[in-house]
């Protein structure tokens, strides 16, 4: 979770998943629940996605994932930061990727 938008890296569990209507369910929820205490929209309609074709990827995904609040400047650590984690890597314990993976509209843009 970070202050204006949230990264999630989620695994399908069988072929026939549905990303659109999980996300779709999880910001309803979330949303429903963020509303019992503040009367404002929580998520925007749209949101941006990009599926893996290799699990191979995952890790190299969930440090970018972990890393975001230490290029916003929020910690100088991930493991600073309180709203971030998993729950299925002990994310410390692992290594960061030689080759930082960077999310398709960013790698044509030549961005870092």
């Amino acid at each position: 979770m970070m202050p204006d938008h949230v990264h999630l890296l989620v695994e399908a569990e069988i072929v026939t998943s549905d990303l659109v209507s999980f996300v779709a369910k999880w910001k309803q929820a979330t949303g429903y629940l963020f509303r019992q205490e503040l009367p404002q929209r929580l998520w925007q309609r749209r949101f941006y996605d990009h599926v893996l074709l290799q699990a191979k990827d995952s890790d190299a995904v969930a440090w970018y994932i972990w890393m975001n609040p230490v290029r916003k400047g929020i910690v100088s650590e991930p493991q600073q930061y309180p709203f971030s984690g998993s729950f299925t890597v002990e994310w410390p314990k692992v290594c960061a990727p030689s080759t930082p993976w960077l999310p398709p509209w960013k790698a044509s843009a030549g961005m870092r």
